[in-house]
């Protein structure tokens, strides 16, 4: 599923946090999106999955602009997104096969057992077998992070998106997850859009990359595009400089 946005502008009273954004998430391949903490990336992602209206522009999924789409009409489209939060957001009251048969029971007429064998099916997918029963208070960092995975896969999505996946994990782990979000999307066919302060783990996941800057895309490209660009903006993003041009609040 490719989704095209055109336009974007959102502001929160004098707060202008998205100033035209222009952006193409190529269909079946990995985008990245990276840059400093304020610079857009999370009201980005919640406007592409209806959190938030913006104040101009449009985000076209299968050749509707979402943004016009009353609630009901949009709840179709949505249906289509899988989303792994930064803290995973499971439900501490329910177990791992509860969290992930959440989406199923809501949205699916499923009977239970069949819940079930998905369930089963896409804990297996990310790695994970024979843990229904535990529950999140019991795992570990990295095991939240492949349950609320297998839950974001549980409908079948066409699109899923990462928000900073490695945030509070180890080196070790965090490459971990970085081989679980290529396995995944490889397993699929889905489109992935990852944001993320990974630099190195942005190089190894990534098809595409856009750094955003001040509300707008700086630079959309390949890895080897980052690598090689002369940008100093981006080159001091890259090279995790205080110094240049880039504005750093104390």
């Amino acid at each position: 599923m490719q989704i095209d946005i055109k336009g974007l502008k959102k502001s929160f009273g004098t707060n202008s946090v998205l100033n035209g954004i222009d952006l193409t998430i190529e269909d079946g391949k990995t985008t990245v999106i990276v840059g400093q903490t304020g610079c857009g990336k999370s009201v980005l992602i919640k406007h592409i999955i209806g959190l938030l209206r913006p104040d101009a522009g449009q985000i076209i999924v299968n050749g509707a602009d979402i943004t016009k789409l009353k609630r009901k009409e949009f709840g179709g489209i949505l249906k289509n997104f899988g989303v792994l939060f930064q803290n995973s957001a499971l439900f501490d009251s329910m177990t791992v096969g509860e969290n992930v048969a959440f989406p199923l029971r809501e949205h699916t007429g499923l009977s239970p057992t069949k819940i079930m064998d998905v369930v089963r099916e896409k804990l297996a997918i990310v790695g994970l077998k024979g843990v229904e029963q535990l529950y999140p208070a019991e795992l570990s960092g990295g095991m939240k992070k492949r349950v609320g995975l297998a839950r974001a896969i549980a409908l079948d999505p066409q699109v899923l998106i990462f928000d900073e996946p490695t945030t509070g994990l180890d080196p070790v782990m965090s490459d971990t997850i970085d081989n679980l979000i290529m396995n995944t999307q490889k397993h699929l066919g889905v489109t992935s859009i990852v944001i993320s302060h990974d630099i190195p783990g942005t190089f190894k996941i990534a098809r595409w990359i856009a750094m955003l800057y001040k509300g707008k895309v700086v630079l959309y490209g390949s890895p080897d595009d980052f690598r090689n660009t002369q940008d100093p903006i981006v080159r001091q993003f890259l090279e995790r400089r205080a110094e240049g041009p880039l504005q750093v609040e104390a």
